[in-house]
C-alpha cells in the first residue's frame, strides 16, 4: 500500500502528540487487573459529551474503526475517544472499533470485545468535548462477571482523561469526587 507524504506526516504528528500527552501530568493509571478490590456500582454518573443539537456530525463522530498494524501500532479515533496502540501491542493486524451506544453519555464499547494486549493500550477522551465543568474524572470498566461498573482510576494530562488498558470491554468516564 503506497502512502502519501501528507499521510505519513499526519500520522507522525498524531503519534508525537499522543506521546507528548502521555509524558505530561500525573500518570498513575490503574487497569482492572491491577486492583480488583474496588467495589463496583450499578450505574455511575457518566459525563455528557458536547453535542450540537443532535447534528449529523455528532452522530457520525460517535463511531470509528481502523485497521491497526501489529508491527507499527497506530491510533484510532471517533472524534471523542482515541486509542493509541504501541508497536507490538497486538499479536496480528486487527480491525479496531469504537462505538458509543449511549451517546451522548461518555460510555464506549471497544472491539473486538475481550481482546488482550501484549502491551498496554491508552484510551483517551478529549475533555474539550465533555459538557462539564468538572476538574477530575474517573474511568470505569464494566465487569461482566459482576454486572457492575468498577472505578479503574486513570489520569488527566494535556486536556484528556486517559487510562491504560490490558483488554477491551466497555468503559466510561464519570466525574471525580
Amino acid at each position: 500500500m503506497k502512502r502519501t507524504v501528507a499521510h505519513k506526516f499526519l500520522t507522525t504528528i498524531t503519534f508525537l502528540s499522543v506521546l507528548a500527552a502521555m509524558g505530561c501530568g500525573t500518570n498513575s493509571p490503574v487497569t482492572p487487573s491491577q486492583d480488583s478490590t474496588m467495589p463496583g456500582v450499578e450505574s455511575p454518573l457518566f459525563v455528557q459529551l458536547v453535542t450540537s443539537s443532535g447534528s449529523s456530525r455528532d452522530m457520525l463522530g460517535s463511531a470509528g474503526s481502523a485497521l491497526i498494524s501489529a508491527d507499527e501500532g497506530g491510533i484510532v479515533s471517533n472524534g471523542y475517544y482515541s486509542l493509541y496502540f504501541p508497536p507490538g501491542a497486538l499479536s496480528e493486524d486487527t480491525e479496531i472499533t469504537i462505538e458509543m451506544p449511549r451517546y451522548p453519555e461518555a460510555v464506549v464499547e471497544l472491539g473486538p470485545h475481550g481482546i488482550q494486549f501484549n502491551k498496554p493500550v491508552t484510551l483517551s477522551l478529549d475533555l474539550d468535548k465533555v459538557d462539564s465543568a468538572a476538574t477530575s474524572f474517573r474511568v470505569y470498566w464494566f465487569n461482566e462477571d459482576t454486572a457492575l461498573w468498577e472505578n479503574i482510576g486513570g489520569y488527566t494530562a494535556d486536556g484528556a482523561a486517559s487510562v491504560d488498558l490490558e483488554h477491551f470491554s466497555d468503559y466510561g468516564i464519570g466525574r471525580g469526587g
